[in-house]
């Protein structure tokens, strides 16, 4: 009986070194969860720097056109700017992202791949249809006032927030779906709108999304029993 009994009450696994599937899976699951969190901790210093380009570059273009009554498009200063603030915010965001996911392969890696070709495409394509219009002979209001800062804005959000979808990221798919309203909304106000408007709107949806990511990185993971 006391054979029977100690062999019932030891876990399995205990003495011969085999691991208990149910622990298997917890163990599993919970390295999952840390390894998303560390490979998202970049994602809050990206919201912030894309929140910076839209406050201060898009802020810069509607400055420079606020007081134009006849439409003459923005003043070279501030799309120096804007690209300038882009060009930075792209270098630092690149290199965050290339320490943030050093050591990732296989299909993670694949995957991230194909969502970057993906939003690549769709903002190529946006601004070719921005050329196309242009050389059509559509105005400069149009075309460099109304589609530049919105439409190949609302193709990138569009291509991103399919992706995330798709892995059930709901922070990153409200964020697009963010991006995407305001952007379509302010065209009805015009170049001056659809730069300050937007500007103003996607700064605002970015940094919210960077305080839920805050929030939610340091959250402590949950304790499976």
């Amino acid at each position: 009986m006391n054979k029977t009994h100690d062999t019932d009450k030891s876990p399995a696994g205990d003495e011969d070194g085999e691991l208990d599937p149910r622990d298997a899976a917890r163990i599993i699951e919970q390295t999952e969860i840390q390894a998303r969190r560390q490979f998202e901790t970049s994602s809050p210093l990206a919201a912030l720097l894309g929140a910076g380009v839209f406050l201060f570059g898009y802020g810069a273009v509607w400055f420079s056109m606020r007081d134009q009554r006849v439409y003459a498009g923005p003043a070279g200063w501030s799309l120096a700017l804007l690209y300038g603030l882009i060009a930075v915010s792209a270098i630092v965001g690149s290199r965050v992202s290339r320490r943030a996911t050093t050591g990732v392969s296989g299909r993670a890696r694949r995957q991230m791949q194909a969502q970057s070709a993906a939003v690549m495409v769709a903002g190529m394509g946006a601004w070719v249809v921005e050329g196309a219009l242009r050389h059509l002979g559509v105005s400069f209001r149009i075309v460099y006032g109304i589609f530049g800062p919105t439409v190949p804005l609302i193709a990138l959000a569009a291509a991103a927030g399919g992706y995330a979808a798709a892995r059930e990221k709901w922070p990153e798919l409200g964020l697009t779906m963010a991006i995407i309203a305001v952007a379509a909304g302010s065209t009805y106000f015009g170049p001056n709108g659809a730069w300050g408007l937007t500007g103003v709107g996607c700064c605002v949806a970015l940094m919210t999304y960077a305080a839920v990511l805050t929030v939610r990185l340091r959250r402590p993971s949950p304790v499976q029993p």
